[in-house]
């Protein structure tokens, strides 16, 4: 069944808790027939002051990403965006994350419901 309003695309979004930016800035840059999903990978407000606070609240936030990908992926999104920097470790363990959603979604199905019109 096509989305009502994500008959283009729908993009699952995921970052931490902490992040202020991202949401708002995909909300901005949406075109009609696109819808963003978003997930908070939860993570405390700490400072990363050091290389060990900064590795210690990375561990944190790669401790949660899987239940923020998890929920997210339940409304089947076209494309999973990860909204965050400072992520090169991150990306592969979220892009494993991917496959225990419902299933990699096919490229040519996702670049034909997400081109424009």
């Amino acid at each position: 069944m096509t989305d009502v309003l994500g008959w283009r695309c729908k993009f699952g979004v995921f970052g931490p808790s902490t992040n202020t930016i991202v949401q708002p800035d995909f909300d901005d840059m949406r075109p009609r027939g696109v819808t963003n999903h978003y997930s908070r990978i939860f993570t405390p407000n700490a400072n990363a002051v050091s290389n060990e606070s900064f590795r210690a609240s990375a561990e944190v936030i790669a401790s949660n990403v899987l239940e923020a990908v998890r929920s997210v992926m339940t409304c089947a999104p076209d494309y999973l965006v990860m909204g965050m920097s400072a992520t090169r470790g991150l990306q592969s363990f979220a892009t494993n994350a991917c496959s225990a959603g419902p299933g990699p979604i096919p490229p040519s199905r996702a670049r034909t419901r997400c081109a424009p019109n």
